[in-house]
């Protein structure tokens, strides 16, 4: 049920944005209109045709921004089609405002300064070269400044370049103080200072989560980088295709209307000659009205399009061209009647052709002429044979200022398009694939990291994601949520093994411990006393930040359980030793050492039997070093300083402290000021004195913890083990000596 309000939800919050952004793109587009007109109506030199496309992106982002821009031109070019190649200026600049918005740009001075150049670097540098590869450069119709730098001495691009940049600087500075009053006025006025267009297919992440999604490192390249790759190769490699596809098509659909034009004039031009005075006109030439009057009609046709740069007529000879015509149109290189020209190099395959009379195809020529496309019309007189051959050529120099104007439209438009779309795919992968996938890729980890201990709350996260993209991310979002819930359930079970297990066994060696101490009448609460002052020595260190490294929960747990080991090798000791009243004898004193050596290898035989036990390694540290010293006088092994380990040291002064307050078969109770003076003339010889000052510190709760063992063993008598104890012997002798 919760599920299903979520999604609902987010559904809801989707629609929403989606309907906001729709709104945010019409307001942006008649913001465009608006300025856009107005400028023509007062016929400034400026155009501020893009104050909505900033809007859009500074309130939207690129989707809301780049949309605006495309339907701002697209609107605009029903008018003037120019306006579809201008559309990737006004994509780029959303794309400046978007990402500059992310970042406050439009919230300091200096980065304000920063946008109107990018802004101008868009409209005025890439705009200007644009233009020129579009139209070139026009006197006539150039701005004020254009013409002034042009007269200047600049050359024609240069005029139009500066001019062009000028004119940008003052049209973004204008641009961007509309877009802050605007922006201003829709927050004052409506409280709106972002729309949320957004496409989740989960619950909505908030901020920092979105940061810490686009953080997350992959082993080499991230999702959304690999969709940017691959829709890169894919659109470039469309693109290279589409508009090498366009440019062969484009330049064949040119020369087809050239060879068209070509054939035309040559058709016309033969329709002029009479057949059978081909000769007469060679001869005769000038001194007959007939040929002038031919000659004349023929430079009427060289002269009705730019593009034509000869119409003649010649007769094909072994030798070369014998000239019949050659409208004259001003060209130096004029041929004469009867003049025979040797044919050119790019005519040599059609010679054999051309003296017989037969079709010669176009030829695409470059030579001292020119570049030229070249038209023979065989000229057939009545009995069908050819007695010369109509030709005109054609410029093919303006293709290639065609052929420029046409791959600037190609490019102008790709990359407007290109970034849309790749816009697009972006964002769709981000809300359907990198959201969603590093959502649940962090809550997985997050539930990993809280395993022992908060794992339920990591499953919960999982749950809460409520991911619906409807494929497969959303079955291996279930898959996971599932097995998230069954991980909780099993780590439960385990936890709840887990303590049963400890128990136990903390259960066990209490037994074994007291088992051993209870052969002794007067030691049966030497355990639990000794571990509960080894604990209050390992909180004291813990709150002084000493041995941080070391005295971490697990290890203050394992020193606490198994303090009651520290003595399990009394268990070889006999009973007579242990109830002795009365001092060892040295022969006596000796065989009780022996417990530390006992105890090591008792739990020795343990640890064998488990391995990579560190339960059992420090019961083994305190049952074989807690009655060494700190001076190296101790035994088994009279080890000294930090040889000893950190829990035989903290055991040491636990384990004295104890047996100098409590009662044994050899002495009475000493009171806790004796056995604190005790513990401090020991610091530095027996103890760590490191270990016996935080003992010290501690003795609020050290005496609380003495007078509570003293009433449990003493309900009888008076209020503190200081009432009662008598004096007796030396705090060196605590182990009958």
């Amino acid at each position: 049920m919760d599920s299903a309000k979520s999604t609902k939800s987010v559904q809801s919050k989707r629609n929403s944005g989606l309907l906001k952004a729709l709104l945010l793109v019409l307001a942006g587009l008649a913001i465009n209109l608006f300025f856009s007109n107005l400028t023509k109506i007062l016929e400034l030199p400026l155009y501020i045709d893009n104050v909505g496309v900033i809007i859009s992106s500074v309130m939207g982002g690129y989707i809301p921004g780049i949309t605006t821009g495309y339907l701002t031109n697209a609107i605009n070019g029903i008018s003037d089609s120019s306006s579809y190649y201008y559309g990737t200026l006004s994509v780029i600049n959303a794309v400046i405002a978007a990402y500059g918005a992310h970042r406050g740009w439009f919230k300091k001075f200096h980065t304000i300064i920063l946008t109107i150049i990018l802004f101008t670097i868009s409209g005025g540098v890439l705009g200007s070269i644009l233009t020129w590869m579009l139209y070139g450069f026009d006197y006539e119709s150039a701005k004020i400044f254009a013409k002034n730098f042009y007269d200047g001495g600049m050359s024609p691009f240069m005029a139009q370049f500066c001019s062009d940049v000028l004119y940008d600087v003052i049209d973004k500075t204008v641009t961007v103080i509309l877009v802050l009053i605007l922006l201003k006025l829709s927050d004052i006025l409506f409280g709106l200072k972002k729309v949320d267009f957004s496409f989740w297919h989960q619950n909505v992440l908030n901020e920092e989560q979105i940061k810490a999604v686009k953080k997350s490192k992959a082993r080499k390249n991230s999702l959304r980088q690999k969709v940017l790759i691959l829709v890169s190769i894919v659109m470039l490699v469309v693109a290279l295709v589409t508009a090498g596809i366009s440019f062969l098509l484009f330049r064949g659909k040119l020369i087809d209307d050239n060879m068209d034009m070509g054939t035309g004039i040559t058709n016309i031009t033969a329709e002029l000659l009479d057949t059978g005075k081909i000769g007469y006109y060679i001869n005769r030439n000038y001194k007959d009205d007939e040929y002038k009057m031919i000659l004349s009609s023929m430079e009427r046709i060289a002269r009705s399009h730019g593009d034509i740069k000869y119409v003649y007529v010649v007769r094909m000879t072994p030798s070369g061209y014998e000239a019949v015509f050659d409208a004259d149109i001003g060209d130096e290189n004029h041929w004469k009647p009867g003049q025979i020209i040797p044919f050119q190099e790019h005519f040599e395959p059609y010679i054999h052709d051309a003296l017989r009379g037969e079709e010669i195809p176009p030829i695409i020529m470059d030579d001292e002429y020119g570049w030229l496309l070249s038209i023979f019309r065989p000229v057939k007189n009545e009995m069908g044979d050819t007695v010369c051959y109509s030709c005109v050529d054609i410029r093919m120099s303006h293709l290639l200022d065609d052929e420029k104007n046409f791959l600037a439209k190609v490019i102008s438009l790709f990359i407007g398009f290109f970034i849309m779309v790749l816009a697009i795919f972006l964002w769709l992968t981000d809300y359907c694939l990198v959201y969603p996938i590093n959502a649940i890729s962090l809550t997985s980890r997050n539930l990993a990291d809280k395993l022992g201990g908060g794992e339920e709350e990591g499953a919960e996260k999982i749950r809460n994601l409520d991911i619906s993209t409807g494929d497969e991310i959303e079955t291996l979002y279930l898959a996971i949520t599932k097995m998230s819930s069954e991980i909780v359930q099993k780590v439960a079970d385990i936890e709840e093994q887990k303590d049963t297990i400890n128990n136990m066994q903390n259960a066990l060696i209490q037994v074994l411990a007291n088992m051993v101490e209870n052969r002794d009448k007067f030691t049966g609460n030497h355990v639990k006393n000794t571990a509960a002052y080894a604990k209050i020595i390992l909180e004291e260190l813990k709150k002084q930040d000493k041995y941080k490294d070391i005295i971490t929960d697990d290890y203050e747990y394992t020193i606490i359980n198994s303090a009651p080991l520290h003595d399990v090798g009394k268990i070889n000791v006999p009973d007579s030793l242990l109830n002795k009243n009365g001092r060892l004898t040295d022969e006596e004193f000796k065989q009780m050492q022996n417990h530390t050596l006992a105890g090591q290898n008792i739990i020795d035989e343990a640890a064998n039997m488990v391995k990579d036990s560190a339960y059992l390694q420090e019961a083994k540290n305190l049952a074989a070093y807690h009655h060494e010293k700190w001076n190296g006088t101790g035994y088994p092994y009279g080890l000294k300083g930090e040889d000893i380990p950190l829990s035989a040291r903290i055991m040491a002064v636990a384990d004295v402290f104890d047996a100098l307050v409590s009662r044994r078969s050899y002495k009475p109770g000493f009171p806790i000021e004796k056995a604190l003076d005790i513990i401090r003339e020991g610091s530095g010889t027996h103890f760590d004195p490191e270990i016996a000052e935080t003992f010290l510190k501690a003795e609020k709760d050290v005496r609380r913890v003495a007078q509570e063992n003293y009433e449990r063993d003493n309900p009888d008598e008076a209020n503190s083990a200081g009432d009662t104890a008598k004096t007796e012997g030396s705090g060196e002798n605590t182990e009958k000596k």
